[in-house]
């Protein structure tokens, strides 16, 4: 991945947009609904940004009263950033889109905390569980949260329903080098 298309993927605007692209296909009415703190020309402009640099394309277009409803996604066969990518960046690059994933992640829970917070009924919370697992448990471990997941991450919103962000991360504890005397 060029630093160009890192520092797009880094601001924190256009990551919550390819986060809720990764879940599917969404018109700007529906990214709007999902982040319904973004001015709308706010929003426009990211997507174009992102559009521009083919990190996302529009896969339909309608008119609706003259004006014309585009339909964003990302490209299942090409990832915003592959597995390959993400080898080859450096500790210090992983490291800011680790802070700019975190920043956008603080924002949505100031929003919430500060706003219209009610922990008693929402589903607001946070903890850190430390498993110890081989890698085959792992894999095992991965497999089974997206095969649950897969359900739900279709999901549009609706009245009957409300948006949660499932925040997951996965942090090895760093190996220490082993030094031959």
């Amino acid at each position: 991945m060029t630093n160009l298309n890192t520092d797009l993927i880094l601001h924190p605007i256009r990551m919550r947009i390819i986060q809720h692209l990764s879940k599917g296909a969404a018109t700007v009415h529906e990214l709007k609904e999902w982040m319904a703190d973004v001015p709308q020309a706010t929003l426009y402009r990211h997507l174009n940004r992102l559009t521009k640099s083919e990190i996302i394309y529009v896969i339909h277009e309608r008119k609706i009263r003259g004006a014309v409803e585009k339909t964003y996604a990302i490209q299942e066969d090409s990832p915003y950033m592959s597995v390959e990518e993400l080898g080859q960046l450096t500790g210090e690059e992983h490291l800011k889109l680790f802070m700019t994933f975190l920043s956008s992640v603080t924002g949505q829970a100031r929003s919430y905390l500060l706003n219209h917070q009610d922990p008693s009924v929402d589903s607001f919370g946070y903890h850190q569980l430390d498993l110890y697992l081989t890698p085959d448990e792992l894999k095992e471990l991965n497999e089974g949260m997206n095969e649950l997941l897969s359900k739900f991450k279709s999901n549009r919103p609706t009245e009957e329903n409300d948006r949660i962000s499932l925040i997951q991360m996965l942090i090895p504890d760093p190996k220490e080098v082993k030094i031959n005397d």
